[in-house]
């Protein structure tokens, strides 16, 4: 796959400089569930001395690769190009020390000669019981917003603010299935929950306007009775179920309507 392509061309690139102690890859490669639709996500381990140069050197190492379309420096979890090949390959290059070097993932190692990451262990973010009821509380809030953009006829806008309750469900529904990577939300949601639930999914991210709202709201009602039901009481007691039911008993009548 062209991933491993990228990923093998830029690592020789790097290598050749001298200035990497260490190159791991992260992301759905790192886990292992990558497939021909990936980005990568690569983290370049530098020491403190050969920062400055290798920060200064990291375009030339990408596109030894092929032409890049797109770019943008960011700093999200550490110093980051985000490049885009004239293939349509999204490539994530992160430029870290070994003491900032985030262990949020799972990884695959490509260069250690030193040995020193053979004992890097992930720390995965589970997602704590109060996470889980600020997600579903949140869920509730964007009802409440949509329903003001639905009702003045602005579409797009509606559509944009339920994406968030369906971001919220996601995650929620997820943690149902694969506890571990329930953070990832809609990621490859298809691959880890049952078809049914996921075509719920689909149906409540359909195009929202005044003769699709019914099915959408019906699919995200589905979606949050589905959680209810199946999450421990000592958790779903502890959503905001009072609002929830005033927003299901309401739609159709004062929301979405």
């Amino acid at each position: 796959m062209r991933t491993y392509e990228a990923i093998d061309v830029i690592s020789k690139a790097i290598i050749a400089d001298g200035l990497c102690e260490a190159i791991l890859v992260k992301g759905s490669i790192g886990r292992g569930d990558d497939d021909e639709f990936s980005d990568v996500d690569m983290y370049a381990v530098v020491k403190e001395e050969h920062l400055q140069t290798f920060l200064a050197n990291r375009m030339e190492y990408l596109e030894s690769y092929k032409p890049i379309l797109y770019a943008s420096h960011v700093n999200f979890v550490a110093e980051q190009i985000v490049a885009i090949f004239n293939n349509g390959l999204h490539f994530d290059l992160y430029t870290v020390t070994a003491n900032t070097l985030p262990h949020s993932d799972k990884a695959r190692i490509i260069y250690d000669p030193a040995n020193k990451f053979t004992s890097y262990e992930p720390e995965l973010h589970i997602i704590s019981v109060e996470e889980l009821v600020e997600y579903f509380n949140e869920a509730m809030y964007y009802f409440i917003e949509g329903d003001a953009a639905f009702r003045r006829g602005n579409y797009p806008w509606a559509q944009h603010i339920m994406s968030s309750t369906i971001s919220c469900s996601a995650i929620l529904l997820r943690y149902l299935y694969d506890r571990d990577y329930a953070y990832l939300g809609l990621k490859k949601i298809n691959e880890v929950i049952p078809a049914k639930q996921f075509e719920w999914l689909c149906g409540a991210a359909s195009g929202m306007d005044k003769e699709s709202i019914n099915k959408i709201m019906d699919y995200l009602i589905k979606i949050l009775d589905y959680v209810i039901d199946n999450y421990p009481t000592e958790i779903s007691e502890k959503f905001n179920l009072k609002f929830y039911y005033w927003i299901k008993e309401n739609i159709g009548i004062s929301l979405f309507r």
